[in-house]
């Protein structure tokens, strides 16, 4: 209780407003850290005199302005509004599963495609990557900014399917796709000005844009993904550094824009200027190849994608690819942040994407993934089997539980779920749902196990929890 002690000694009562502006300087002067749990409502009102009730709005104060979260059950922990670190959560964070329960932990919180073993195309790629250090082919020295071993050269067939006529000058090759997106964003940041996103985005976005001080700009979001209008007229009201897009697999929700909806936001940011940040980490997953941004508008167009997911998120390469001028800017990010990225992942990288096996691999990912979107929507039928195709469910939780609540029980039944206010701009406008990414868990059993206790849980009430805000 020292967090309310000076408040509790130091005379009158408080309200709720100088209890939350209390808790937010806490949080500020870092007293209060991330996880850490705030008093239980009524220990806290015993101890400072005051009504539960003014504990409760304080509280409720604090997860409005997106610094603490409610969890069922548990109780109110301190968030932060720095999500850099949030996520993904670390194991000891949360509940831990009954030990007595007889069977592996599923996580589904993070969307490593695991259902297909990447260990034996890893494998040959590394030990001919050995090969050629041993051969002394893979240089052990620094080398310059636009040198490299061929690695922009045997990108070009993986990044053809998005962007066409590529050259070896358009391309740069980063540190994973997380770094790629950083990389964009501080190349294309300008003074005032800000990112356009969906409201809801996944945490690199959010993380990316935090770690540079870059605003995100959260817009609305239909069936079709974001709405034009909504880009129009913010980049008629305020400065727009870039919009960034993801029109294959939308991540969390998981929604495949249509191309129509593709044309109407490249019009939008070509009238105003604004350059697009076109996301195609989860592009390889769409089987028609929908002309996207880097098709549509080439000029103002940045690609960002990398192996994470088609290969493993051990081969932490990305990709860049832009027009010239563009990706210039990028590359000098680049080599100001990283000053090269290791030759022997981005070797290992050339020889997992000339491998015929990973063609291979990414028509058995997405079968397997029709499979199990096949299995999900049987088993929760108000989800739209459209949408959950490139392996991401975006569950609404049902009116007896919180996005939270429904995390943390799962948690205890071992089963990890992702809750709404990882992927919302504005926390306090957080949805009721949680993400599922259907490829983590590898065993097909324990997929098909989890996703029944879920289906059961889902239909179940949430334990009581006394007063919570």
């Amino acid at each position: 209780m020292t967090i309310f002690s000076q408040l509790a000694d130091d005379g009158p009562v408080p309200g709720a407003r100088v209890l939350e502006q209390h808790l937010r300087r806490g949080i500020e002067e870092g007293r209060l850290a991330p996880g850490e749990r705030l008093p239980p409502i009524r220990e806290a009102a015993w101890k400072l005199g005051c009504a539960p009730g003014t504990v409760a709005r304080a509280y409720r104060g604090l997860v409005a302005a997106g610094l603490a979260h409610g969890e069922v059950g548990r109780g109110t922990f301190i968030g932060g509004d720095d999500r850099k670190l949030a996520f993904p959560q670390a194991r000891g964070q949360a509940r831990q599963p009954d030990p007595a329960r007889d069977r592996p932990f599923a996580d589904f919180s993070v969307n490593g495609f695991l259902m297909e073993d990447a260990g034996p195309l890893l494998t040959r790629a590394l030990q001919q990557t050995t090969a050629m250090l041993a051969g002394h082919s893979v240089p052990l020295s620094y080398r310059g900014v636009e040198e490299d071993g061929g690695e922009r050269q045997g990108a070009i067939p993986f990044l053809s399917r998005w962007r066409e006529g590529l050259v070896v000058d358009e391309i740069v090759v980063t540190a994973g796709a997380q770094a790629a997106l950083s990389a964009v964003f501080l190349a294309l940041q300008q003074p005032g000005g800000g990112i356009a996103c969906d409201a809801l985005t996944y945490p690199g976005v959010i993380g990316a844009a935090a770690a540079i001080r870059e605003r995100l700009l959260p817009l609305r979001m239909d069936e079709d993904g974001m709405d034009p209008d909504a880009l129009d007229a913010l980049c008629r009201r305020s400065p727009v550094s870039c919009v960034f897009l993801m029109p294959a697999v939308q991540n969390p929700t998981g929604r495949t824009m249509p191309l129509r909806r593709r044309e109407q936001l490249a019009t939008v940011a070509l009238r105003h200027g604004v350059p697009i940040v076109e996301d195609q980490v989860y592009g390889f997953l769409e089987e028609d190849r929908v002309p996207g941004f880097s098709h549509l508008a080439p000029d103002a167009t940045v690609l960002v994608t990398g192996l994470s997911k088609c290969v493993a998120p051990v081969l932490r390469v990305g990709y860049v690819a832009a027009a010239r001028p563009l990706a210039r800017k990028v590359m000098a990010v680049q080599n100001a942040l990283n000053l090269m990225v290791s030759p022997i992942l981005t070797q290992t990288a050339v020889r997992v994407l000339a491998d015929p096996e990973f063609e291979a691999r990414l028509d058995r990912l997405r079968a397997g993934l029709r499979c199990r979107a096949a299995h999900v929507a049987e088993v929760f039928a108000d989800l739209d089997r459209t949408r959950i195709d490139g392996g991401l469910a975006w569950l609404p939780v049902g009116e007896n539980w919180t996005a939270d609540g429904f995390a943390a029980e799962a948690e205890a039944a071992g089963i990890r779920v992702s809750p709404a206010r990882f992927f919302s701009v504005e926390q306090r406008a957080a949805p009721q749902s949680v993400r599922l990414c259907l490829a983590s868990v590898p065993d097909e059993v324990a997929f098909r196990t989890a996703i029944a206790e879920l289906a059961a849980l889902r239909g179940t009430c949430p334990p009581m929890a006394g007063l919570a805000p």
